[in-house]
């Protein structure tokens, strides 16, 4: 029964991070930017102060060096501005939206609460919240045990 239920697990979060995947390229594809950019749009209209590539990293659970990359991209596209610090490497210059980038991040946000409404169809806010409290939950354990040797199998020989 553990077994079915790893299984289970593993299938849907698989299927899960899929279907999400799909919703970006598709959203990207409108706006004429990465699906990678998606988050980072979104995350910067929730921080209309700025904020930084390393900030910007933390918060979207990818790599620095990877934003500090892609972001040219978007301020070619117009639709972020990025800080002139003075120094070449400006990992805490501010980046923001432009006008244009609000109005992207404003149809994001939009899309993505069209997308959460339909997902939750049928589904009570009690269920949801006991939900995304268990998967935080399981998340925080499986981010942990990550960062612990790796599992040993009772019994296993590759003789």
């Amino acid at each position: 029964m553990e077994n079915e239920r790893f299984s289970r697990f593993i299938r849907n979060v698989d299927v899960v991070q899929k279907n999400i995947r799909k919703f970006r390229v598709a959203n990207a594809e409108v706006f004429g930017i990465k699906s990678v950019h998606i988050l980072w749009v979104y995350e910067l209209y929730r921080h209309p102060e700025g904020m930084s590539a390393a900030e910007l990293a933390a918060a979207s659970m990818i790599d620095r060096s990877l934003i500090s990359r892609e972001i040219a991209e978007l301020k070619k596209c117009g639709c972020v501005e990025i800080e002139d610090t003075g120094t070449r490497r400006a990992y805490n210059a501010k980046i923001t939206l432009t006008e244009k980038g609000r109005r992207m991040a404003k149809a994001v946000g939009a899309a993505g609460l069209d997308l959460q409404r339909k997902a939750d169809f049928g589904i009570t806010e009690a269920e949801l919240e006991s939900f995304y409290r268990t998967f935080e939950k399981l998340s925080d354990n499986l981010e942990r045990i990550a960062t612990e040797k790796p599992c040993v199998v009772d019994g296993y020989s590759e003789e």
